[in-house]
């Protein structure tokens, strides 16, 4: 029996062997499942920081560009501020044009109405003149009539020779007259 003894408890202590190695079996998978699952993480966490690195450098390519677009636009807006200067100071030396223009239409115009007042003075003493020349003409024509009658053909000739003199004079205060109106109403339109 005790071989039989000796090959029983063979048995159980290969049994025991076996069931110690199944529980190493078995914490073995446990552990390998759990690598496995500790492995999964980490090729989603680096699949997750490959996508995060190549999201940075896309990124880091925008920021450049805008950065180059932001140092492009600081340029065309010093540019802009210096034409604005520019386009500022023609402005004011525009309006100070503008402001000796407008000075000197003013004194031309009041030099016109003053030309324009003294030619309006001239042309009233021209008509009284006329008005005069016209009258010594008719009181000539009236003081000639009354001599022709009383002398005959012989008053025609002294009207003649009298009103010879007095013609050119009465001609060229009209035409100085005529010049004068010529003159101011020129100057109005």
């Amino acid at each position: 029996m005790d071989i039989a003894n000796g090959a029983v408890s063979k048995m159980e202590a290969l049994e025991r062997d076996n069931a110690s190695k199944k529980d190493e079996i078995q914490d073995l998978r446990k552990e390998i499942e759990s690598l496995r699952r500790e492995a999964e993480e980490l090729e989603s966490e680096v699949n997750a920081a490959e996508e995060a690195g190549s999201e940075a450098a896309a990124l880091s390519s925008v920021l450049e560009d805008q950065e180059r677009t932001l140092v492009f636009l600081e340029r065309e807006t010093k540019t802009l501020k210096q034409l604005n200067a520019e386009c500022e100071m023609k402005v004011r030396d525009l309006e100070r044009r503008i402001g000796v223009l407008e000075v000197r239409k003013s004194e031309e115009q009041s030099k016109r109405v003053r030309v324009e007042e003294e030619m309006r003075e001239k042309v009233g003493e021209k008509e009284k003149q006329i008005e005069t020349l016209k009258q010594r003409i008719k009181d000539l024509e009236e003081g000639k009539a009354v001599e022709r009658i009383g002398n005959g053909e012989r008053g025609n000739e002294e009207e003649k020779k009298g009103l010879g003199f007095m013609w050119p004079l009465v001609a060229a205060g009209g035409a100085a007259v005529v010049a004068v109106f010529y003159f101011c109403f020129r100057k109005l339109r």
